[in-house]
């Protein structure tokens, strides 16, 4: 039995591990290809052992302006998910702790609002943020994103505290706190978790989303994604100079989430066992 068993436990780790390689490579590949020259890039067959050259990083941040494409993904980035959360957390903790008749309704219009399709909104948006003179301006885009966030904020967060026992919020207020100090103080602190893994997908959606922010920024406050594309010319597509930009892209994301990986776990399998 236990030869059987220390078996069974050998091939799910060799499993695993052959998962896990053949899902981070083209991560690395990309990594690689962002420290190759053209030429290299272009080997046949792929070279894997090569001099390293930083000019592709260099043209990209210095020369074609992606630094300030990367500040500006990081300053709307950090808006949306600050002001979204300011937003959504008391909603949804209003919708578990102060049940009205329209509970149900009020909840799915906002998830109908997180299902219609981005592009459906994307005319509609445009001539709004043109009518009130918010085109390439920070406040527009974080605007849209946070609209679109901030109904998967209520739906993830309200879970959370539907998990929290109402019997501490009633201990609480008898100890004379108000329902203001019981939200700050008490169930907050109790869903750090559930606050951990929202941030990071609210992040993510946020950082990687392209159609918004290249129809309501511009010159001055385009995205990296919205970068990218200009990396396609006529004369040829510079693939060196993508897996930089690409690389540094995924970077931001993975800091965040490495930094409250331990709460955005136990967020995503909170409820999974009572």
């Amino acid at each position: 039995m236990k030869k059987n068993k220390k078996r069974k436990l050998i091939g799910i780790y060799l499993f695993l591990i052959i998962f896990l390689i053949l899902a981070l490579l083209p991560y690395f590949w990309l990594v690689l290809t962002s420290f190759k020259t053209r030429v290299d890039a272009f080997a046949i067959p792929p070279k894997v052992f090569f001099k390293a050259t930083l000019s592709n990083y260099r043209e990209a941040f210095l020369d074609k302006g992606f630094l300030m494409n990367l500040k500006n993904s990081i300053i709307i980035m950090l808006a949306t998910v600050g002001i979204g959360l300011g937003l959504g957390l008391p909603s949804a903790y209003a919708f578990s702790r102060f049940k009205t008749g329209k509970d149900s309704l009020l909840l799915n219009y906002l998830l109908g609002t997180r299902f219609t399709p981005v592009v459906v909104l994307a005319l509609p948006l445009y001539l709004l943020m043109s009518k009130v003179h918010l085109l390439d301006s920070f406040v527009g885009i974080v605007i849209a994103h946070i609209a679109f966030n901030l109904p998967f904020v209520i739906w993830m967060m309200k879970g959370f505290f539907d998990a929290i026992p109402k019997e501490i919020d009633e201990a609480a207020r008898v100890d004379g706190y108000s329902w203001f100090k019981v939200f700050l103080r008490i169930d907050v602190p109790l869903a750090k978790s559930g606050l951990a893994a929202t941030a990071v997908f609210c992040a993510i959606n946020s950082w990687n989303e392209f159609l918004m922010a290249l129809i309501l920024t511009g010159r001055h406050t385009a995205t990296m994604p919205v970068g990218i594309p200009g990396l396609l010319t006529p004369q040829g597509t510079i693939w060196g100079q993508i897996a930089a930009v690409g690389t540094i892209i995924t970077i931001p994301v993975l800091i965040f989430a490495v930094l409250v990986q331990k709460h955005m776990i136990a967020g995503m399998t909170m409820g999974a066992v009572k």
